[in-house]
């Protein structure tokens, strides 16, 4: 297996948004070349993993098997990696790119391999939560770039599809100039898809970006020793919000955990050894809105104080049949934050 590794600037992305899900997390930028799309039979022979520093410094980082038979050791290298970061960034990367490593990491007989950390899937995003599947011709990521303005901005001309080929031609080739070509062209397609996924970030601006948190879940960076929270569902009813999820540490057997609703603790919760948790909250319905009590549950209210349905202490959870993602999501954000510091994790 070859590394391959380039310095980079790029304008860091930063606003509100973005800050207020994902402030003070670790990330990388992810993606995959394969030699089809059937995990069963074909190898992952290109990964490619990308950070980004608020100051603007990238470090991108290639894996490149040179023959089918470096897989084992580059999704091994590849896992140990991704799992030491709060969140990944990818485009289609929660049904194609961690699926396959994982099914692949399978068959190469990698029993424990896991990859943690929470995805942040753009495609997704864009997808469910924007109207740009209405705009655009396809909802492929170079039709972003390009509606994006960033066309200019990408380097490599071949095509998924082409880098298979390109990197058939490459096993058989036996010209080292040739194959050397042959790899420059395979990696620049994969270096220009990580440079320009995390260049299109800013296309959250025109999506509901809230509600898709709601749906897709988000990260809670742990406290107090806890590893990260993953919330995978929120379940609001007329009398609870349910938020559950995972936690993200490789862990093979965590302690599990069972809190009962009380005076003194006014909900309930449970974490198994698995890591799975779930937590629920009371809730008041009247006829036109469910609010929770955020004072109570909270005591301190203050990271919620910005927020529209905010109102003396209580928070408007849904209003007239309509769910306030945004409040829902901080709520439970806080809820668990506070869990966290209150509880000391064994």
């Amino acid at each position: 297996m070859k590394i391959i590794t380039y310095n980079h600037s790029h304008e860091y992305f930063y606003s509100g948004i973005w800050e207020r899900y994902f402030g003070g997390m670790s990330f990388c930028v992810f993606d995959i070349e394969t030699l089809g799309l059937n995990p069963a039979f074909c190898p992952v022979v290109l990964a490619g993993v990308m950070t980004v520093e608020s100051s603007g410094d990238c470090l991108l980082t290639q894996y490149f098997a040179e023959t089918p038979e470096d897989e084992k050791d580059l999704l091994k290298t590849l896992g140990e990696y991704l799992n030491h970061f709060d969140f990944i960034l990818t485009y289609n990367g929660r049904h194609f790119d961690v699926p396959f490593i994982k099914k692949r990491a399978e068959a190469c007989g990698l029993a424990d391999f896991s990859v943690t950390p929470y995805n942040l899937d753009l495609y997704l995003v864009i997808r469910g939560h924007s109207s740009l599947r209405h705009i655009l011709k396809s909802l492929r990521q170079s039709s972003v770039e390009e509606y994006m303005g960033l066309s200019s901005k990408r380097f490599d001309e071949i095509s998924g599809k082409e880098s298979v080929d390109l990197y058939r031609e490459y096993l058989k080739c036996s010209d080292s100039g040739h194959k050397a070509a042959l790899m420059d062209k395979i990696l620049l397609h994969n270096h220009d898809d990580l440079m320009q996924l995390y260049g299109i970030v800013p296309v959250i601006r025109q999506t509901d970006f809230h509600n898709a948190m709601f749906t897709l879940g988000f990260p809670i960076k742990g406290e107090n020793g806890w590893p990260d929270f993953t919330v995978k569902k929120l379940n609001l009813s007329s009398k609870s919000l349910t938020v559950s999820g995972n936690l993200t540490e490789r862990c093979c057997d965590y302690i599990p955990y069972t809190g009962f609703s009380s005076p003194f603790q006014p909900f309930s919760c449970t974490i198994t050894k698995e890591g799975r948790f779930e937590f629920t909250f009371p809730v008041t319905k009247t006829p036109d809105a469910v609010f929770a009590n955020a004072a109570e549950l909270l005591g301190d209210t203050s990271a919620l104080k910005m927020l529209s349905g905010h109102i003396n202490g209580f928070l408007i959870l849904c209003e007239q049949n309509k769910r306030n993602p945004l409040e829902i999501n901080m709520l439970s954000r806080e809820l668990l934050l506070k869990f966290m510091n209150e509880t000391p994790y064994i």
